[in-house]
């Protein structure tokens, strides 16, 4: 499909610039966090456009792959929900494949949060 330019991201990416540059002098010193709020969470939105849908899609497929036939029917939220809870009761503790398999998944996992929210973290720290 060919979208109409200028893209969804481009135009987040203006908005936040012209919410931090251009209004917020105009907000009293008190709205200022609030402000800073609304940017920082367009700032993710447009991260995650950005990025695509890909990441999410891999580690749902690792997720599938993880709980086999029992995970297939459930959504992307529906296992990322149950990984957490499995790992907060240590389900993945009674086997080294398993576990290093899991601990794989968390660690992809919160790399595509990272650079959805922070990516100035990774950039950072070597991990981008």
């Amino acid at each position: 499909m060919v979208r109409d330019l200028p893209t969804g991201s481009a135009l987040l990416a203006l908005a936040r610039d012209v919410l931090l540059n251009d209004l917020m002098p105009l907000l009293p010193p008190t709205a200022h966090l609030e402000a800073r709020l609304v940017a920082n969470s367009m700032a993710i939105t447009e991260h995650e456009a950005i990025s695509g849908a890909a990441p999410a899609q891999r580690i749902l497929h690792e997720l599938q792959e993880l709980y086999g036939e029992r995970g297939e029917g459930e959504g992307e939220e529906g296992l990322v929900r149950r990984f957490a809870c499995d790992l907060r009761a240590g389900a993945f503790e009674e086997g080294e494949p398993r576990e290093r398999h899991a601990h794989e998944i968390l660690w992809r996992l919160t790399i595509v949060k990272l650079r959805n929210a922070n990516p100035r973290f990774l950039n950072a720290n070597g991990l981008s």
